[in-house]
């Protein structure tokens, strides 16, 4: 014998059987609402006995909020991406909203991303390491929704922005390389469409350049990647005046290069060779790398984030919010030498 569906039970239902008005149901379930312990009491049995449970899409009608807030990532294979989404996750869920994953298929797609974001009808956007037109920014502002960009910066949109300070930590890690006596430099770079990313080389360059006077730097693109980061050290090392300096501009890629420098190249880190990275992930920390990095502050971005999607925060003009580097010394990396320059 077939089982009919029941119809589901609404909140007139509820309100009828607590004896309150179908007002005093909404706000029972609606967080921060005014109600006291004896109606919110009255209403919870009643909606237990009917087996009720609240529709937030109903209530987003009347509110014209829905607590979603949609947030675009490239990927999950990153590390630093898994712990943007886990922080978001966590905040949001505190602040009773709900985090709506998408990820593009590549950078093509990402208009078209946000253009299902919006049919979503989220109360906030945050981006990162994406890129979005001019138009879609327009749109998202045109209908009161926030956009924060994570990790990167796009000075032509009029959208929020917070990352971490990618010039102080490219500087950073340039005055470590040359405190621990460097004098021959590489860089193992990825994509130069992350604004991050370019800007952490630019700096790198600029630095040797005007303190050391040091113009001649092998560039390797590690494509943000373990293997390649591992096949990028290869290249830079291959070369007559290898480095005994590596900058590596992500965490991951620095530890395919630590691989690679050790295991087939047979040489000593760091006293053979040098080598810092950018972000910090869980495995830089492990015995078997103990990998120098700039730190990725990804809970103080994500606290900025959620100040930012705040409904009292105003959209226009748009806040950008850089937070300062953080330098995480490890092994990988050589003690200071007198007369290095490294306050120069």
């Amino acid at each position: 014998m077939s089982r009919k569906r029941s119809s589901k039970v609404n909140s007139m239902d509820v309100a009828r059987l607590a004896g309150v008005s179908i007002a005093a149901v909404s706000r029972t379930f609606t967080p921060g609402s005014s109600v006291s312990p004896k109606m919110a009491e009255k209403v919870r049995k009643a909606a237990d006995q009917l087996s009720y449970v609240p529709n937030s899409l109903a209530s987003s009608l009347i509110t014209r909020r829905t607590n979603i807030v949609a947030l675009m990532l490239p990927n999950l294979v990153n590390q630093v991406y898994s712990a943007l989404l886990s922080e978001a996750s966590l905040r949001l869920e505190e602040n009773n909203k709900q985090l709506l994953l998408f990820t593009p298929l590549n950078d093509s797609d990402f208009d078209r991303t946000l253009q299902r974001m919006l049919e979503y009808q989220v109360d906030a956007i945050v981006i990162s390491a994406a890129s979005i037109s001019s138009r879609m920014a327009a749109l998202c502002l045109g209908r009161d929704v926030p956009v924060v960009m994570l990790g990167r910066h796009m000075p032509s949109l009029s959208v929020h922005s917070v990352r971490g300070n990618a010039e102080d930590g490219g500087i950073t890690a340039a005055k470590l390389l040359i405190s621990g006596g460097g004098k021959r430099f590489g860089i193992i770079s990825g994509s130069q469409t992350f604004t991050t990313m370019l800007e952490r080389q630019q700096a790198i360059l600029r630095y040797l350049s005007v303190i050391k006077n040091i113009e001649n730097v092998a560039i390797a693109d590690g494509k943000l990647t373990y293997e390649g980061g591992y096949q990028a050290a290869l290249e830079i090392m291959s070369g007559e005046d290898r480095p005994d300096s590596i900058f590596c501009l992500t965490d991951i890629m620095a530890l395919g290069a630590m691989d690679a420098i050790r295991y087939n190249l047979n040489l000593r880190i760091p006293e053979d060779v040098a080598l810092i990275g950018f972000d910090d992930i869980p495995e830089s920390a492990h015995e078997s790398y103990g990998l120098t990095t700039i730190r990725t502050p990804v809970r103080r971005m994500i606290h900025h984030m959620m100040n930012l999607i705040a409904p009292e925060t105003p959209l226009d003009p748009p806040q950008t919010i850089m937070i300062d580097a953080e330098l995480v010394i490890r092994s990988s990396t050589r003690l200071a030498v007198n007369n290095s320059g490294l306050d120069s």
